[in-house]
């Protein structure tokens, strides 16, 4: 895979949600990518089920230029040329046709193919791929299915679809080997042809955060040296929890942090704790919020598991990390 695919593919890896459009109407597409990055989620697979499919893609780049735009659905060769025409940058597939994958390949466009059993699975391995598409998910087991698949084939990463909601998705995300979700509920047709652009604004935003499961991890108090370690005993007495020492301090029950002599903000720190520090990384950046870059560490597979916000918040430096 060259250097720009293995790009668009961390950068979906890293919206985590990607939506799944039907579009009837040229004139729909604009103010549905203004939602979708509006909400968070800066990734639109435009389905090959209508004739407006081409246009659409154009126009929703041309709004958004940030938005990551894929073509879904994409039975033929004919429809991939099309799809790179206007714009395309990922390929998906409902099933594995090995001649679409290798033309898709040819072109130099990531490809995600469905698969449904073992044996497309080692299709797709044999054509070089490591993430395919899950469909119908819930149809097929869901999450049981997929983990029952990884045993055997764990390079492989899974990008489910179908009966994939806002109550379901974690159950996927939440497994290492699901690479994202695709689903429609946020923008659903009868939304998109009643103009409901707020509504699908707030469902986008709603299914982000719902994706992500922010909460407080802990607070961090700066003390005087002298001091780290009563400090410590205090907090724990109170929450019933152990001191634990680290290299800057203590933590005086896991939700408390002290820090010795700290100087991580004028009052202390504040950690975040998400599902996937990576994919928060792009939900705040696509708000506009900038990052300590030098703050930022990163996991095995090069994703980020830790990061400060460049700005603190009243005194307090602010960081997320991952809730495992």
């Amino acid at each position: 895979m060259t250097e720009t695919n293995n790009a668009v593919m961390k950068r979906l890896y890293g919206i985590g949600i990607i939506p799944a459009i039907v579009l009837d109407r040229v004139e729909d597409a604009a103010p549905l990518a203004d939602a979708l990055c509006k909400g968070g989620l800066p990734a639109a697979e435009v389905t090959f089920r209508t004739d407006c499919a081409h246009d659409a893609m154009i126009a929703m780049k041309k709004q958004r230029p940030e938005l990551i735009v894929g073509a879904g659905t994409v039975l033929t060769k004919e429809q991939v040329d099309s799809a790179l025409d206007a714009g395309a940058e990922f390929i998906v597939a409902p099933g594995l046709n090995p001649e679409i994958v290798r033309y898709c390949q040819e072109k130099g466009v990531p490809v995600i193919p469905g698969v449904s059993c073992a044996s497309e699975i080692e299709q797709a391995l044999a054509l070089g791929l490591t993430t395919v598409k899950f469909f119908p998910a819930e149809q097929l087991g869901g999450i049981k299915t997929i983990k029952a698949l990884t045993g055997p084939y764990t390079t492989m990463t899974f990008l489910p679809t179908g009966g994939v909601n806002a109550k379901n998705m974690n159950d996927y995300l939440n497994d290492p080997k699901i690479f994202a979700v695709g689903g429609t509920w946020m923008v659903k047709s009868d939304l998109i042809k009643a103009g409901a652009f707020d509504l699908i604004e707030k469902l986008t935003r709603d299914a982000v955060l719902g994706m992500l499961q922010i909460r407080l991890k802990h607070i961090g108090v700066n003390v005087p040296a002298e001091e780290a370690k009563d400090t410590a005993d205090a907090f724990a007495g109170v929450f019933q929890g152990k001191v634990r020492k680290t290299s800057k301090g203590f933590f005086g029950s896991e939700m408390i942090e002290i820090m010795a002599d700290g100087t991580i903000g004028a009052k202390g720190h504040i950690g975040m704790g998400v599902s996937s520090t990576e994919r928060a990384l792009v939900y705040f950046r696509a708000l506009g919020y900038e990052f300590d870059e030098d703050s930022i560490t990163y996991d095995d597979r090069g994703y980020a598991k830790f990061a400060y916000f460049k700005e603190p918040i009243g005194g307090f430096k602010v960081h997320l990390v991952n809730n495992d």
